[in-house]
């Protein structure tokens, strides 16, 4: 038996011990027994580490490093992958909310696979699940993997036709949009689309609402209790910066008339006299005559800005996030209004979660050596390490409330 280290089992001592079996030492029987017995026991340690993360993702504390869920921050320090850990922290919830399978998979009577279908339909009907427990979880340990995946697809689509909602009438051919604001300042939308402008809007749309439910369920604090609705219109918001997000025509001329005096950059104080009374402003070019950096003249971001962050990036730059640069925005490192300028030297790319994050919780991003590099707020550098199973030493005592959500009060102990 491994010992207790502060009141934890010392799993490194236990896999040790197991380890050091001389396997080929074995006669046929034992080898026999012991393939069974280790096979349960990965079931089991499989169960144990999905109830351990689905209870990490509701306590929240991975929140505090700017991780986006439970998942995201083991993915960071073991090499997992985090669709496998999130697939775990589903088991660990139909665990929880199905509890007659508590004992069976603490015996490692369920594999990882049985336990990813019935995650599946409690997760798609969790009421029918609830009460058609006995009967999931019996079939559960009775079939075999393959046989069990096919059982839970049938119960899924008995109980889709007991959930499916009263259909609704089509849209009308006709593409119309109405947006009106409010006495509040809030705004109207309204419409109607023919059968293929809606297709491609719904499509569109269901997609960014797919990419919201799955961040919903990877424990993104700003997409809780949000219903269909709700997200939907998020997606239209979101779709709308996307939009926003790109250049304008190189023939549009916003600004007023400007005389631009092209110097090298050391005579750049020899300007003094003629930029009398006149708005100067500094543009520095690359060398095929992009424009790298235009100081304090703008705050936006022009797309040879964006195109050279992007390259140098490649992805959102906080640790252990891997959004693409569609996902991102260009964060003033120093904040334009603090007197950051905007240029490739400033700019670095953050995903809207961590764009956020880090302008609410202070966290600092700075350009050093080239490379962004991120930082707590009192300074030190944020560094994700394989393996590393130290707690945040950082993390604040009182963690937000919707990062510590609880989704149940019932807890599981395997």
């Amino acid at each position: 038996m491994a010992a207790a280290v502060g009141g934890v089992l010392d799993i490194r001592a236990a896999t040790v011990a197991l380890s050091e079996t001389d396997v080929a030492g074995l006669c046929d029987d034992e080898l026999a027994g012991f393939v069974v017995e280790v096979e349960a026991l990965l079931n089991a340690v499989h169960a144990l580490s999905s109830v351990a993360l689905e209870v990490l993702e509701r306590r929240g504390t991975w929140a505090a490093e700017g991780a986006r869920s439970a998942a995201g921050w083991a993915a960071g320090r073991t090499g997992t992958p985090a669709p496998s850990l999130r697939a775990r922290v589903r088991a660990g919830k139909a665990l929880r909310m199905l509890p007659t399978a508590a004992e069976p998979a603490r015996a490692g009577a369920l594999s990882p696979d049985h336990l990813t279908a019935l995650a599946s339909c409690e997760r798609r009907h969790p009421a029918l699940a609830a009460r058609d427990e006995d009967l999931l979880v019996g079939q559960a340990v009775e079939l075999d993997a393959g046989a069990f995946r096919a059982a839970a697809r049938h119960w899924e689509g008995c109980a889709a036709d007991v959930d499916a909602p009263d259909a609704l009438p089509g849209p009308e051919p006709v593409d119309e949009v109405y947006l009106s604001k409010t006495l509040d300042g809030r705004y109207i939308l309204n419409g109607s689309f023919s059968e293929a402008s809606g297709e491609l809007l719904h499509a569109a749309l269901g997609a960014e609402v797919d990419r919201k439910l799955r961040a919903a369920r990877d424990g993104d604090p700003s997409f809780a209790g949000l219903v269909t609705s709700q997200l939907r219109a998020a997606a239209m918001v979101d779709l709308a910066c996307q939009a926003m997000r790109r250049e304008p025509s190189e023939s549009s001329v916003p600004d007023r008339y400007r005389v631009a005096v092209i110097v090298p950059f050391d005579k750049y104080d020899d300007l003094g006299l003629a930029a009398c009374d006149a708005l100067a402003f500094r543009v520095v070019l690359g060398a095929d005559g992009e424009v790298l950096d235009v100081g304090r003249e703008s705050r936006r971001w022009s797309a040879p800005i964006r195109r050279a962050v992007t390259i140098r990036d490649s992805r959102c730059i906080f640790p252990g996030c891997d959004r693409p640069p569609s996902w991102c925005d260009i964060h003033h490192c120093e904040e334009w209004e603090h007197g950051g300028e905007t240029s490739v030297g400033n700019g670095a790319l953050l995903c809207r979660h961590h764009h956020t994050f880090v302008h609410k919780e202070h966290w600092r991003i700075a350009i050093e050596h080239g490379k962004p590099v991120t930082r707590w707020p009192d300074g030190t550098q944020h560094v994700i390490r394989r393996w590393d199973t130290t707690p945040p030493s950082h993390a604040p005592s009182n963690m937000p409330g919707a990062a510590r959500k609880d989704y149940n009060t019932r807890d599981l102990r395997i």
